[in-house]
């Protein structure tokens, strides 16, 4: 169901990707102003992300993301009506504060149901479904948009959130109260949780202690990943946003070719990149490697995979800068997973879901200084600067990374 989550999630928000070529043309809308629009969605996500982790510490996840899907999916059909650039930047901010709960409260709740072995797979079947959204995306809604208009495109998609919804909210409990867990199986599950610090501060409803976000952000630790995200994290907006703008605008392809090869790329966080490196990482855990020097490990190996960008961007053949484009988001997307399970791992349960806002906080304004910045260079220099500066986010931050991990946390 989680991953069911990550896949309308991003079927809603990709939607605008696709379309947007179209929706630029018919409504006038420059290519300046569509990088405001982005950056509007990526402030709301930032917004929500830091409303979404306190309030899902503290609601649960099941009325917690249960309401944000709703809103999301009604926001995400509202795209329908835009008339221009300013309104499509109101209904983006609406989707990104909807959206923003969808990664806290899916790392929360596999902090409370997956094993710490078995957690960096889970993590990544979760989060790498936001991707299959993104290889649905293209030939869906190209698809719609041809037959039935871009504007019920935007209805069709957003619509599918309610049949999620629905399964969501009829199958989901705990797994301390779940009725069709075995005593066995309910004993497993919570011995094989991480055995992170308590902390005693106010109780949660899960029976647990929450923190504040300073208190959190005292550890060097949790620190350096929200400083990481803040600059890794505009990768994964670029190929949000921008990638197919640049298959369209650059390399030609007409929005019948999106709908054929514009997936592809796509396809690499959820069949390769995020689950083998969740995976390895799992593995090196059971082989005995401490859990956090697994996922460093894996992080490393993806960070030496990205300067390929630049043979993206200046390779004369397409079928080649689609190809490298693919390795890419494939090794981001086991940057991701690996970052995600660390996240879980160093600190209590009640407070998973607000460290990962907290991270998910950096990385969007880290998205929105580097949205407006690309818009800036594409309408000016083309996109050979963004591809190039994209290349090395990653060994930066596993740089910073690896300085703040060698340091003590602050006592509580």
């Amino acid at each position: 169901m989680l991953a069911c989550f990550s896949v309308v999630n991003y079927l809603d928000r990709q939607a605008l990707s696709v379309l947007a070529p179209t929706i630029r043309t018919e409504l006038g809308i420059s290519t300046e102003q569509y990088s405001y629009v982005v950056s509007t969605f990526l402030a709301a996500y930032a917004i929500g992300y830091a409303i979404a982790g306190r309030t899902v510490d503290r609601m649960g996840v099941k009325i917690g993301l249960a309401v944000a899907l709703a809103f999301w999916s009604v926001v995400g059909m509202a795209h329908a009506a835009i008339i221009g650039w300013l309104s499509l930047a109101a209904a983006r901010f609406l989707l990104g504060l909807g959206q923003s709960f969808n990664t806290p409260g899916g790392m929360k709740t596999l902090s409370e149901w997956i094993p710490q072995r078995e957690r960096g797979l889970a993590s990544a079947l979760f989060s790498n479904a936001n991707s299959l959204g993104s290889v649905l995306a293209p030939p869906i809604v190209a698809t719609l948009a041809l037959w039935l208009g871009w504007r019920w495109a935007f209805v069709v998609t957003g619509a599918s959130g309610f049949v999620l919804l629905a399964c969501w909210w009829r199958n989901y409990e705990r797994p301390e109260t779940h009725p069709k867990l075995g005593e066995r199986e309910r004993a497993e599950i919570l011995a094989g949780r991480s055995a992170a610090p308590r902390a005693a501060t106010e109780p949660s409803p899960d029976g647990e202690a929450a923190a504040s976000y300073r208190e959190i952000l005292r550890d060097p630790r949790c620190f350096s990943l929200c400083a990481i995200r803040f600059v890794t994290d505009p990768f994964a907006y670029f190929v949000s946003f921008w990638l197919l703008d640049y298959f369209q605008t650059v390399r030609g392809f007409s929005l019948q070719t999106v709908a054929l090869l514009g997936w592809i790329p796509f396809l690499a966080s959820p069949l390769f990149g995020g689950p083998l490196g969740g995976a390895l990482s799992d593995w090196l855990v059971r082989r005995g490697v401490e859990s956090r020097r697994a996922r460093l490990r894996l992080m490393f190996a993806a960070a030496c995979v990205m300067p390929l960008s630049m043979v993206a961007v200046h390779a004369s053949w397409t079928w080649l800068a689609v190809v490298v484009v693919t390795l890419l988001v494939a090794a981001n997307s086991c940057w991701s997973v690996n970052q995600l399970t660390l996240a879980t791992e160093l600190v209590p349960r009640s407070r998973v879901a607000s460290l990962v806002s907290l991270g998910g906080i950096a990385g969007s304004v880290g998205g929105i200084v580097s949205t407006l910045l690309a818009g800036r260079l594409i309408a000016t220099v083309g996109y050979v600067p963004v591809f190039t500066g994209l290349g090395f986010l990653h060994l930066t931050a596993f740089g910073l990374l690896m300085l703040a991990q060698r340091r003590r946390p602050a006592a509580a």
